[in-house]
This record gives structure tokens, sequence and C-alpha cells, in this order.
């Protein structure tokens, strides 16, 4: 009799620890489950806010673009140093919002930049691109070196310049690579080529690099360089001296010149532009959802209409509008 009980209870026993087991194990799965289930929709959730902010980028672009394409004559800087586009005599155009736009579940702002402010890489003369750098703080050997190796980049043959470099030096590089041998496609290309430093390229202690006065984009087979916008910087690499850069800066705080003046003439100035930067950002519920830099020429179709065409667009980068 004892070993009836006794078997009974073991029997018992073992039910337990097997209903034990089958509820840690189910506590396992249903556990997994559930991490499973926030997991895909923390997923769908960040797939929906990508899909939105990148909705609201290009929203931002294309009123900027609305801007862009405005009946005016000339663009010049104003309140606090943004684009602003004017008719002559001097009379700005209203601008759009441009800060924290609500679309949506989200908003939207963007900067307009004019891409004609900068010195183009493509168009420029060496002596233009070796006063930029130099209005940089680099040295001449360095400055040799970057605009030999920059001429030798572009042309289309593989003869280096004195200071310059062509593929047969970058295949020894430990990430080889060729010359591009031909005008450059993105300012970013600078980095490959040789004597151009990250430190050079993008500014160091504060200071704004290469990349935040040189462009590749821009119309024209000649670079001229809109006097109402562009930067000290870039108006000293055209030869201007100081106190011609100085009374530049100070006119056009007033009001943009309906043209170059005389004294002016064959510096490569200009006050006309059609190519522009645009910066934008999108927030959905205050947090940075989608961002991207456009390049955009102004244009006149056969009918007559203006139209934006979009020259470059690079979703990484969002500048800071």
């Amino acid at each position: 009799m004892r070993y009836c009980v006794a078997g009974r209870e073991r029997q018992r026993g073992f039910a337990l620890l097997a209903v034990m087991l089958v509820l840690a194990l189910l506590g396992v799965v249903v556990g997994e489950f559930a991490f499973a289930m926030r997991l895909e929709a923390t997923m769908v959730k960040s797939y929906r806010e990508e899909i939105v902010g990148r909705h609201l980028v290009e929203a931002a672009v294309q009123q900027a673009i609305r801007e862009i394409l405005t009946d005016s004559q000339v663009v010049g800087l104003a309140e606090g140093e943004l684009l602003t586009f004017f008719r002559l005599p001097a009379r700005p155009l209203p601008r759009l919002p441009r800060s924290e736009v609500p679309l949506g579940r989200g908003t939207f702002s963007y900067r307009i930049t004019d891409e004609e402010a900068r010195i183009n890489l493509n168009t420029a003369p060496p002596d233009r691109i070796d006063r930029l750098l130099a209005t940089l703080g680099v040295d001449k050997q360095a400055r040799d070196i970057i605009n030999d190796s920059l001429q030798d980049w572009k042309d289309p043959n593989d003869l280096h310049r004195i200071n310059g470099a062509e593929s047969d030096y970058y295949l020894k590089l430990p990430v080889p690579y060729r010359a591009r041998n031909a005008n450059l496609e993105d300012v970013a290309e600078l980095l490959q080529v040789r004597g151009t430093t990250p430190e050079i390229y993008f500014g160091r202690g504060g200071e704004p690099g290469l990349a935040e006065f040189v462009t590749v984009h821009g119309a024209g087979q000649v670079n001229q360089v809109n006097l109402n916008t562009a930067p000290p910087t870039v108006l000293k690499a055209l030869g201007l001296s100081d106190a011609e850069v100085s009374e530049i800066v100070q006119a056009r705080s007033v009001a943009p010149y309906p043209s170059v003046p005389a004294r002016f003439a064959g510096r490569g100035l200009t006050i006309s532009t059609r190519t522009f930067r645009i910066e934008a950002r999108g927030w959905v519920e205050g947090q940075l959802a989608g961002k991207a830099t456009a390049i955009v020429q102004k244009r006149v179709e056969a009918s007559g209409q203006p139209s934006g065409v979009i020259l470059s667009w690079n979703p990484m980068a969002g500048g800071r509008p």
C-alpha cells in the first residue's frame, strides 16, 4: 500500500514538473512573440516616419523652387543674410515661410543659397583657386599640390604637372582609384584629389573649409560670381582688395547692385543667378525624419515659362536650414 501511495506522489510530482516546464516554455514563447510584435511595430513606425519625412523634404524643395521661379530680376541678401529675390529698383519680393512650415503630421524648413556665389571648380582659372586657398590660410606648397592635382584630375590625359598627380599616383594608394580625367561631378571629389586634407576641405576650429566656397554647378562656360551674394572669402579669391570687398559688402547691405559697377568690370562678377542650393529638412513629432540638399537651376522652356531643373539631389546632406 505504501508503494502505491509513493508511486502516485511521484507521478503527481512529475506531472507538476511537466506543467511548470510547459508554463515556462509558454512564457518564453509569449515573451518572444511580444518582443517581435513591439519590434515590428517600431520598424513600421520608423518606416512610416521615414516616408513622411521624405515627402516633407520634397515639399520643402518644391516650395523653394516656387520662390526661385518668381519674376525677380536680381537676388541679394537681406534680414540676417537671407537670400531674397528683388524687382528693380531694389524692391524685395515677399518670401514664403521657410522655417517650421506645418504640413500634415510634420513640419519642414529650408534654406536657399546662391550656388553662383561660389567658385566653380570646373571653370575657374588656376590663379583663382590659388587665391581662394591662400585666403583660407593654406600654405604655398600645399596650394601648388592641390591646384596642379586638380587640373590633372580634370584634364583628359595622364600627364601630370610638376606638383600634380594622375592615375599612376592614385593607384598606389591603400585604396586605389583612378583620376576622373573629366570635370568634377561633385564637390566631395576634392577629397580624392592629392593634397586636399579633411581639415582643408571641411575646415577646423569653427572656421569654414574649402567645401563652403566652391561648386561644380553653374550657368555658362565662364565662372562668374554674383556680386550681391558672394561671401568676402570668394570676393577676395577674385583678386579684389580688402577695401573693395568692404565697399561691396557695405553697399549691398543697403540695396543689391542693379548692375556691376564699371570699376569692377572684368573681375569675374555678375548680378544674375540661375543656379541655387536648397537645404531642406523635415520633422515628424519634433524628430528629424528627413533631409536633403538639392541643386536647382532656373531655365526657360520653349513655351517661355520658367522651370526649375534639379541638377543634383543628396539625401545624406541637409545643411542648416
